[in-house]
């Protein structure tokens, strides 16, 4: 590896490396895609920089007309580029590493599942025969991992008192240790007490076939926003309102950008009336 690859290469390296085993392999093609049409094929990686971002952002916003949303998407497959370039032996940036600034988003706010919700699916899950896939819904909320954290989990990922958790190769290229507690301490010990494998030995296809199985039975089928993700938002979520500060949820959640944990920060009603009746205590 040296410091002549072009973008192109480097889309093509992405997709052999990260991206062919992705579901939505297509949309981030896509999305890699229109940063070569802008930036030029021929034109090498080593000479992308913050301010070439921030060009290609306004490019899209002015040229295309695109959304906060759809540019962080352009940007989110432009930042894998930019990752696996400056992991590639002796590949230096000319200007520095490029930083991708995330534009805030268009305020969508993102489903959260209501504990009435959540009893509805691990007792659903249960009935239907997938009582094994329960454990893994449980480690989602309460832990507030990826889908394919939890699934690449290993045994030795797992400390020995089952207090701490340890996700490698995460989607960030960034290692993260999390502490664990209770139901969660528990469901794994007796999970290693029953000699499995590994924590948890499905398939992603296996469990988003059981997922779309137990969806359709509790009618949650026509909520395009009620997915697995959304376990991990209502994660997230549940985290800021239990006053965990947000530099300790971006870190037990492995968020790059503490802008992206701020925005699951939504105040109750109650909550901001309790803040503002404060104030008022206060003067």
């Amino acid at each position: 590896m040296n410091n002549n690859i072009t973008v192109k290469e480097a889309i093509s390296k992405c997709d052999m490396l990260y991206w062919s085993t992705q579901k939505d392999r297509k949309n981030t093609l896509r999305n890699a895609n229109v940063f070569l049409k802008f930036y030029g094929k021929n034109n090498l990686m080593n000479d992308v920089s913050t301010e070439t971002i921030r060009e290609f952002k306004y490019h899209l916003r002015i040229n295309h007309k695109y959304s906060n949303d759809t540019i962080n998407r352009k940007c989110a497959a432009l930042s894998k580029l930019i990752t696996y370039a400056k992991g590639c032996r002796g590949f230096i940036f000319n200007w520095g590493t490029p930083i991708v600034e995330y534009e805030k988003s268009n305020g969508r706010r993102k489903l959260i599942v209501t504990s009435e919700v959540e009893n509805k699916l691990l007792s659903a899950t249960k009935k239907l025969g997938y009582k094994e896939k329960v454990d893994l819904w449980v480690f989602l909320i309460e832990v507030g991992c990826r889908l394919s954290e939890a699934l690449k989990l290993s045994w030795n990922d797992v400390s020995e008192n089952f207090e701490y958790v340890h996700f490698s190769k995460t989607k960030n290229d960034e290692d993260r240790v999390v502490p664990i507690f209770g139901k969660v301490s528990n469901i794994l010990k007796s999970r290693k007490e029953r000699n499995l494998a590994k924590p948890f030995p499905f398939s992603i296809s296996s469990v988003e076939w059981t997922w779309g199985k137990v969806r359709k039975y509790i009618g949650m089928s026509g909520e395009k926003e009620f997915v697995i993700h959304a376990l991990r938002h209502t994660s997230i979520t549940r985290m800021l309102r239990n006053k965990i500060g947000i530099e300790v949820a971006q870190l037990v959640v492995g968020h790059k950008d503490i802008r992206m944990t701020q925005s699951y920060n939504h105040p109750t009603k109650e909550e901001l009336r309790s803040s503002m009746m404060a104030v008022k205590t206060i003067e």
